[in-house]
Parts: C-alpha cells; sequence; structure tokens
C-alpha cells in the first residue's frame, strides 16, 4: 500500500500542469510529412498537413497531440481538445490501483512483472523497446533462478548472436549491440521467442513529464510506468 501511495503522489505530480501549452512540441512520429522524429515543432506558429498526412507531437507538459491532414492551424489551440499522455498514464495506473496488491501482483493477474528501472528492456515481451542514446541496451527477466541461453538476430536473420544469462542475473547489458531507430530484433530465452522493435530517446525530449509522453507514445507504457513509480 505505501508503494500505491508514492505512485498516487507522483501522478498527481504529473497532472498538475498549466491548461495553456507554451513552447516546442516534439515530432514523435510523422506520416506525409518531410520531417524526422525529434524534430522540434514551435506550438504558436501554423501548420499545415495535407489529406492523409499525420504528425503526433508530445508538448512540454507530457502531453500527445495528433494532427491528421487536411489540417491548417496552430497546434496549441488543438492540443487541450485531444486526449493527452499523462491522461493516458493516468488510466493506466487506474487500472493498477484496481489490484490492492499494487504491483506485486502483476504477473498473478496474467501480466508481465513490473520493471523495476524505465530503461530496461523485458526480454521475454514482444513489443517495443525504448532506448537513450549513448546508454548500453540492457536485458531484464523476470525470474532469474536459473542459467538461461539467449539467442538475438536482427529481423532480417542476416546474423544471429548466442549468450549465456548467468543464474541469478536479472540483468544482461549489451554493450556491443548496434540498434538502430526502429529497427527490430527476434529473441529466444530458452526457446521462448520475442519481437521487439527499438525507438531512441529524442535529444528535445528532456523533461520527466515529456519523456513520459513520449515512452507511451512509442508503446513503452511498462517504462513510462517504471518511470511514474520511481
Amino acid at each position: 500500500m505505501m508503494m500505491l501511495h508514492r505512485l498516487s503522489v507522483a501522478l498527481a505530480a504529473l497532472l498538475l500542469v498549466p491548461a495553456a501549452l507554451a513552447g516546442s512540441l516534439v515530432l514523435v512520429d510523422a506520416r506525409g510529412v518531410a520531417m524526422a522524429p525529434g524534430t522540434l515543432v514551435p506550438d504558436d506558429k501554423p501548420l499545415t498537413l495535407p489529406d492523409g498526412a499525420q504528425m503526433v507531437l508530445i508538448a512540454e507538459d507530457g502531453s500527445q497531440i495528433t494532427l491528421r491532414g487536411p489540417f491548417t492551424g496552430i497546434p496549441a489551440n488543438v492540443a487541450g481538445s485531444q486526449g493527452g499522455t499523462v491522461q493516458a498514464l493516468a488510466d493506466l495506473m487506474g487500472a493498477r490501483a484496481t489490484d490492492t496488491s499494487a504491483l506485486g501482483a502483476a504477473r498473478d493477474a496474467g501480466q508481465p512483472a513490473p520493471l523495476p528501472e524505465p530503461w530496461l528492456i523485458d526480454a521475454g515481451a514482444s513489443g517495443s523497446g525504448c532506448l537513450r542514446p549513448g546508454h548500453t541496451l540492457v536485458l531484464w527477466r523476470a525470474a532469474a533462478q536459473k542459467q538461461q541461453s539467449l539467442t538475438l538476430m536482427p529481423a532480417d536473420r542476416g546474423w544471429t548472436a548466442n549468450a549465456t544469462w548467468p543464474a541469478g542475473e536479472q540483468r544482461l547489458a549489451l554493450p556491443e549491440l548496434p540498434v538502430q531507430e526502429g529497427a527490430t530484433f527476434l529473441l529466444e530465452l530458452d526457446g521462448n521467442a520475442a519481437a521487439i522493435t527499438f525507438h531512441h530517446l529524442p535529444d528535445a525530449v528532456t523533461t520527466r513529464k515529456m519523456v513520459g509522453g513520449w515512452l507511451l507514445a512509442r508503446g513503452c507504457d511498462r517504462q513510462a510506468r517504471a518511470l511514474l513509480k520511481g
């Protein structure tokens, strides 16, 4: 219950954001727009998107703004009418709060165990993995009682690497692994397969609220929960 209380306090702090957004937005993803993820987009200047184009942006308060073409307008003027990522984070926490045993009961409820830190990648769960550029990729496993064999390869199966995960170790650092933005890797841990697509945190995403919003926008919700817990 003490852990749940700390999570609730942290969530309350995240939700205390100003009504109006100010400053730059960070582009998370785009379709039909010649802009790379991580680009800073002023929130007070008009944008025009053609039909079929889409932009997903993160604001300084961590909220998510999705613009779909055809669109012409100022992003800050439409931010309040859309569901923010901070609210999505609140929804995640609300779902966890229904379990009186909080985070520790996740596995008993049929859900993956919570990550102890936000920048760990669960080697046994398919989905998205979010990384900080310049930091070593660190895999994590919930159960560390026994030694396990790890096989890793890119999605095109152009090469294969093998490693031994020692008993008693929950973490396995892979400092030599080249991980590009959007790259998908296939992992097998004692025959249990997972596919993980990696995304790099843009340099422009700096504040805790923005990081949380970016993690959720990229599908790294367990990492976002770990960030909130911390």
